[in-house]
């Protein structure tokens, strides 16, 4: 007689997905229960021992007469499974909150990388700024220096100019004389 695969968890504390995986893993097709040579299997694999079927008590019963029929009453199962009762399976984890807590541990490195890329661009942005103000002040100034340079080289190469040529207009006065 088959075991469904609820009860076989039930009766040795072993979680339904574990066993589930397991018996995929070992070929062992669940759909309609687990056979006993299946059971024996599941159990060494788990390192479990079989448990001893509890004794079922006979009943008797006393007729008190042969003129009606004293039906015995009828056993009700023990233990019923809710899996008979449902359609499909449920897909589930074996500890949703282990696997939460891993999700926020990595969603927070991953928010702090991007605050602290965040703040590394804005660093950057800050000292760009810098920079090109930085640039910005001394081209001005070199601009209005070169704009003095400019004015002062232009009165210097005139003043230069000039003197050159009273000095040529000297020479060739002296050169004059010497004729």
């Amino acid at each position: 007689m088959k075991t469904s695969l609820t009860k076989f968890c039930k009766d040795y504390s072993l979680a339904k997905t574990t066993v589930f995986n397991r018996c995929k893993e070992l070929g062992i097709d669940t759909s309609e229960g687990v056979s006993p040579t299946d059971c024996d299997r599941l159990l060494h694999e788990f390192d479990l021992a079989p448990s001893e079927p509890e004794p079922v008590p006979i009943q008797t019963t006393v007729e008190v007469g042969n003129h009606q029929i004293v039906l015995s009453t009828p056993q009700l199962p023990a233990q019923f499974s809710l899996e008979s009762l449902r359609f499909g399976e449920s897909i589930t984890f074996e500890d949703p909150l282990v696997i939460a807590s891993q999700f926020i541990a990595v969603a927070d490195q991953i928010s702090d990388a991007m605050q602290n890329d965040l703040d590394d661009r804005k660093a950057k942005l800050n000292q760009t700024k810098q920079a090109k103000d930085a640039i910005a002040a001394k081209a001005m100034a070199l601009k209005l220096q070169q704009q003095r340079y400019q004015e002062k080289a232009y009165r210097i190469d005139s003043e230069q100019s000039d003197q050159t040529d009273s000095l040529k207009e000297a020479l060739e006065l002296l050169q004059a004389l010497g004729k």
